[in-house]
């Protein structure tokens, strides 16, 4: 269980997308599939704008999968992965 604190540390954008697709993304290869590139693009503009986006809108309702894009093009975009290379060796 995560204390307050590293709560606090896990990014705005993961702790929403993360949440709304615990509660709507119950979909066959919801981080599989990709969704539509203007709806990942508006939705990360969103964020980058320091707003929380309303994911219940209709347009991230019916493509779903472009939350689940999102948190891939987060991970994608670190500076360091989060299997750091130091690390690398023993995960794999």
């Amino acid at each position: 269980q995560l204390t307050n604190t590293a709560c606090s540390l896990v990014p705005q954008v993961l702790k929403s997308c993360t949440e709304f697709i615990e509660k709507h993304g119950i979909v066959d290869g919801i981080y599989r599939l990709s969704g539509i590139a203007s709806n990942i693009q508006k939705l990360r503009h969103e964020f980058d704008s320091e707003q929380i986006p309303d994911l219940t809108k209709d347009i991230y309702i019916q493509d779903i999968h472009c939350v689940g894009s999102l948190c891939k093009l987060y991970f994608r975009e670190l500076p360091n992965p989060l299997l750091t290379y130091q690390l690398y060796e023993k995960f794999s």
